[in-house]
């Protein structure tokens, strides 16, 4: 699957989560800024993983803080 079709399908899940990832948008804080609760968290990692077939690792997510993150960890 190309960079370009993974992008689309992670910009569709972060969409329905309500997240945009436009703008300084993508840096905010998932917790504090976001308001997003840990199991919505692991929720929304979960549909990135099912969404793109692959299964990230569990040590690599912990450090995760911010969409731009997720996303640069997601396209690895």
């Amino acid at each position: 699957m190309g960079k370009y079709s993974q992008l689309r399908k992670i910009t569709q899940v972060f969409s329905e989560y309500g997240i945009v990832l436009t703008g300084q948008r993508k840096h905010d804080h998932f917790l504090f800024d976001l308001q997003m609760d840990k199991i919505f968290l692991n929720g929304l990692i979960y549909e990135l993983e099912y969404a793109l077939n692959i299964e990230l690792e569990d040590h690599k997510i912990i450090d995760v803080n911010a969409p731009s993150q997720l996303i640069a960890l997601l396209l690895d």
